[in-house]
């Protein structure tokens, strides 16, 4: 499993388990960069995987937040 994967699987346990409500803003890229210890490419292609899941989206020079529906 690949660096990216892991993060998404991660955080999608945290959205999963209620830790990340519906409509709560999960880290910024920065931020997640510094908790993880990985670089932005990384978390980037996270977000992206989550994004296609539907688990999260992005709101443009918002962020990114947890979708409704997950």
């Amino acid at each position: 499993m690949k660096r990216y994967e892991r993060l998404a699987d991660q955080l999608s346990e945290l959205i999963k388990r209620g830790d990340l409500p519906p409509g709560a803003r999960i880290p910024s890229v920065r931020a997640a960069c510094k908790a993880w210890n990985v670089s932005p490419a990384t978390v980037f292609r996270a977000y992206y995987l989550l994004e296609n899941r539907g688990e999260i989206r992005a709101r443009p020079r918002s962020g990114y937040f947890v979708s409704p529906t997950a």
